[in-house]
């Protein structure tokens, strides 16, 4: 886009970058209604890049190039093509981002595999890249990537598209950038307050997210039909806790999705603030990789939050008397008031401006479904 419009701030407090449910669920169903799609993962995944560099690219440099068509995410210059080992997906549950549509992609290096000696704690072989796109009516205004360039080190950054979307630098910046429609793209120090809560980074790129039947393109059962998982997991299908109000799934898959993975787990902020709202895999398949019986009741979000009161004092000073979940009323609970508003106290803290009213929905329907009396 052009300088002029757009302006900088000084950026928020800690952490979370977010994606739209609502730009996801057509794709959602469409992947419900094709479930066969992860034998196409396994063959796409196990290709390997059958395109030269772009012109004027530096295939052999281990540094973000200044220019988003030199990541390997597109074929030449075009940006609606990508080489045939570049596999689109997204998740089973998704992050809010302002509203903006979201299109995922990942590329492993061919014939490597992603350890999965620890079903909860994945490791990516280096060489491993991932792209966000991010878009608004269509147009796109970022490019996000993470790639794993050693062992121990990812480079991160995000491109910012001109008007005519023919172009996209890398941003340097150190100050998020707001566009004119408010939306806000991060620096790359605030990208990796969020992707801390990953076991090796990425976020998204999970057993349990993967294994949703909302997830699509690169699912768990198309990762373990290429042969990219070094310890496959007996069953390749999960479905989100519930509990007798029905509605206690699509509430935990959307804490764990924004608010787990990135911050409230135990890799993040759980230790200190003694809520974990992430599912973690192991809940799942149990120790040995096999499945176990999950239910709403028996999973760390709910132990945490349910007639809990908030551990952080300035939270129990702000808001004196609260629980993180009453049950009944979601007016009174934490959970969704943080959730729920725009100032020094929401959640997510970082790189938001807009109320997720669809996703925050999910919660106040849970929370007033549960009975005063749940223990």
């Amino acid at each position: 886009m052009s300088s002029q419009s757009r302006h900088l701030v000084l950026p928020a407090v800690l952490a979370i970058a977010s994606c739209s449910p609502t730009s996801e669920q057509a794709s959602m169903q469409d992947a419900s209604a094709k479930p066969d799609a992860h034998v196409a993962d396994a063959a796409a995944l196990d290709a390997t890049v059958d395109s030269g560099p772009t012109e004027g690219c530096d295939p052999s440099s281990t540094t973000l190039p200044q220019d988003v068509f030199c990541t390997g995410l597109y074929e030449g210059r075009d940006p609606t093509q990508h080489p045939a080992s570049v596999q689109p997906y997204t998740p089973g549950v998704t992050l809010w981002s302002d509203g903006a549509e979201k299109q995922r992609y990942l590329q492993l290096p061919a014939g490597a595999q992603i350890d999965t000696s620890q079903i909860d704690a994945w490791k990516f072989p280096v060489g491993t890249k991932a792209w966000k796109e991010f878009r608004f009516d269509g147009k796109l205004v970022e490019t996000r990537i993470f790639w794993k360039t050693s062992d121990a080190h990812w480079e991160s950054g995000t491109y910012i598209w001109d008007d005519a979307n023919t172009n996209a630098t890398l941003n340097e910046e150190r100050k998020p950038v707001i566009l004119a429609s408010g939306y806000e793209i991060p620096t790359a120090r605030d990208c990796g307050k969020c992707h801390h809560g990953g076991a090796d980074q990425l976020l998204g790129v999970e057993a349990v997210a993967l294994a949703l039947p909302t997830a699509q393109g690169v699912t768990l059962a198309g990762l373990v039909a290429a042969h990219s998982l070094s310890v496959p997991p007996a069953t390749t299908s999960v479905t989100l806790p519930e509990d007798a109000t029905g509605k206690a799934g699509a509430a935990l898959g959307y804490l764990h999705a924004n608010c787990g993975m990135p911050c409230h787990s135990t890799r993040g902020l759980g230790d200190e603030t003694q809520l974990v709202l992430r599912l973690r895999a192991d809940e799942f398949w149990g120790s040995d990789a096999g499945t176990a019986a999950v239910t709403a009741e028996s999973t760390d979000a709910y132990r945490a939050t349910v007639n809990q009161p908030p551990t952080t004092a300035s939270v129990a000073q702000a808001f004196p008397g609260a629980l993180r979940i009453s049950p009944g009323s979601h007016e009174q609970s934490l959970l969704w008031q943080l959730a729920h508003r725009r100032d020094a106290y929401q959640m997510p803290p970082l790189v938001t401006h807009k109320i997720d009213d669809t996703g925050t929905q999910k919660i106040a329907d849970w929370i007033d479904a549960l009975s005063p009396s749940a223990p």
